[in-house]
């Protein structure tokens, strides 16, 4: 049996590999400053040996421009083309209020900071690559277990890595404001789509809960996701100025919805578990499925939760906290296909 849309399912997964692949060779172009601002542009981190310390910034600083153009600016700064390697740019930033009482002054004291932008280290090369192949296991999984075995529930996995997987396989940078907006917005709708379907294909395997039997529970699903799609439009829309109450809340809505989706989504499977019979946790695969999704999206639950309570602590070792998600798709992907394998026929009876 061959689903129906298998077709227009691998001509995408072709693209989004295809666009993937694009951007690997930009890869090399990428540049690197080697600090983090929080949601309020206080810098929160500053890689050890980076062009950010080398050039004095500190952790605590807060950035108010970059080559004379405030933080707050929107419009100009999303306009502003991508650094290149070798290339200065002058940030103004607040000194930390310790080191303005330290120096006697009451009103926060501004310095200039030219941070020369350097190639990406290997640390961060090599996760561009892991994030490369994380992405074509949802995309390769996802698509791999509708063609074997299509039904619902696999038709959900093939969207979610797809959604999910083109937003991990990534792409090349794009000069021209205008595109590079509409390919951006193209892929956030994607992610957005991809938890949601996450969530729903949770709910439909290996049965179907009763609750997606009661009117609208469907919409509800996909509700948040798509009120979250409204508030990036209208950020990407109308351009209001990036202060730093709007950076918060948009920081707190986001959070939300990771730890919403993704919870939910954990929740979901665990009262299949649950429900399943010994038997049936082994006929539909549900004891690698739990470990694989448990695994995969704990760590990053606890990181978004820390991100959007506490922006300013950084957990050791966060960076690598999404390489754990490879196992979503892999368990996943298994699962649903080891359901959908008819039984073996009885042996016939010996005369």
């Amino acid at each position: 049996m061959t689903g129906k849309y298998t077709t227009p399912l691998l001509a995408v997964g072709a693209i989004f590999l295809l666009w993937g692949i694009v951007g690997l060779f930009d890869m090399g172009n990428i540049p690197y400053s080697g600090y983090l601002a929080g949601p309020d542009n206080t810098v929160i981190e500053v890689d050890e040996g980076s062009p950010a310390e080398a050039a004095g910034l500190k952790v605590g600083d807060r950035v108010v421009s970059i080559n004379g153009v405030s933080v707050e600016d929107t419009p100009a700064l999303t306009r502003m083309p991508r650094a290149q390697i070798g290339e200065t740019r002058t940030l103004v930033v607040e000194e930390t209020a310790e080191t303005t009482l330290a120096a006697g002054e009451e009103a926060p004291v501004t310095r200039e900071v030219g941070i020369t932008f350097a190639s990406q280290p290997g640390k961060y090369v090599a996760l561009t690559w892991a994030g490369f192949i994380i992405g074509l296991c949802f995309l390769g999984f996802g698509l791999l277990a509708y063609v074997k075995a299509p039904s619902r529930s696999a038709l959900l996995l093939a969207i979610t890595g797809l959604c999910l997987g083109g937003a991990f396989l990534g792409g090349p940078y794009i000069a021209s404001y205008a595109l590079r907006t509409i390919i951006g917005t193209f892929f956030l709708m994607l992610v957005l789509l991809g938890f949601a379907t996450l969530l729903h294909c949770l709910m439909e395997f290996p049965k179907a809960k009763a609750m997606l039997g009661k009117a609208h529970v469907t919409k509800v699903l996909y509700a948040p996701a798509a009120l979250m799609a409204l508030f990036f439009l209208w950020l990407i829309i109308f351009e209001p100025r990036g202060t730093s109450s709007l950076n918060m809340v948009a920081n707190v809505l986001v959070g939300i919805f990771v730890v919403g989706y993704f919870g939910l989504a954990l929740v979901a499977l665990i009262h299949s578990f649950v429900k399943a019979t010994p038997d049936e946790r082994s006929k539909y695969g549900l004891n690698l499925m739990l470990a694989g999704v448990l695994i995969g999206l704990l760590p990053v639950t606890i990181a978004a939760l820390v991100t959007t309570f506490a922006p300013s602590v950084i957990l050791p070792g966060s960076d690598f906290f999404f390489l754990t998600m490879i196992l979503i798709p892999i368990t996943m992907a298994m699962a649903v296909m080891r359901a959908e394998v008819p039984p073996a026929a009885e042996p016939a009876p010996v005369l």
